[in-house]
């Protein structure tokens, strides 16, 4: 119901494929999803206007920015290749982290499982890598270090460490 509701919209604003996917078979919906009538209705809307598209312009946009600011090398590095393995990356992940460096280490990690990345990507890669896991380092470091530590959350990282 609405939780499904909620979440059918998020899911469709972070994949531009399940967008496509919806557009031409839109009772997929109600199969991924416990949808009221209305609901279901309201989504195949959505996903037809044309304000969709720039929805999903503007998450991935937001997604994309950590990446780019703190791996500018890489990302010139992996040239035509960048757009393909940055989608990957976001199938593979599609929970994303507001903290840029979070974002950063993990489309790093994902770079480092790739076969295909170009020779002159691997040596910034490794580089930038660096730079981003010392940062996020210090950064965890002084969270742990900070008064009210039992209410945060560790930056994404699952061992809590």
């Amino acid at each position: 119901m609405l939780i499904d509701f909620q979440s059918a919209l998020a899911d469709l604003t972070a994949s531009p494929s399940l967008c496509r996917q919806v557009r031409a078979a839109p009772q997929m919906l109600r199969d991924r999803y416990d949808l009221t009538d209305k609901e279901w209705r309201r989504l195949v809307g959505i996903v037809a206007s044309k304000g969709m598209e720039a929805n999903c312009i503007l998450y991935r946009a937001n997604r994309l920015a950590p990446v780019a600011l703190n791996l500018p090398n890489t990302c010139t590095a992996l040239g035509d290749d960048l757009n393909r393995l940055i989608s990957e990356y976001w199938e593979s992940e599609p929970t994303t982290d507001v903290h840029f460096l979070v974002e950063a280490d993990r489309f790093c990690r994902f770079l480092l499982t790739q076969s295909d990345i170009p020779s002159a990507a691997t040596a910034e890669l490794e580089r930038e890598h660096a730079i981003v896991a010392a940062k996020l380092a210090i950064s965890r470091s002084i969270a742990k270090s900070s008064p009210g530590r039992q209410d945060f959350r560790t930056f994404g990282n699952k061992e809590g460490t």
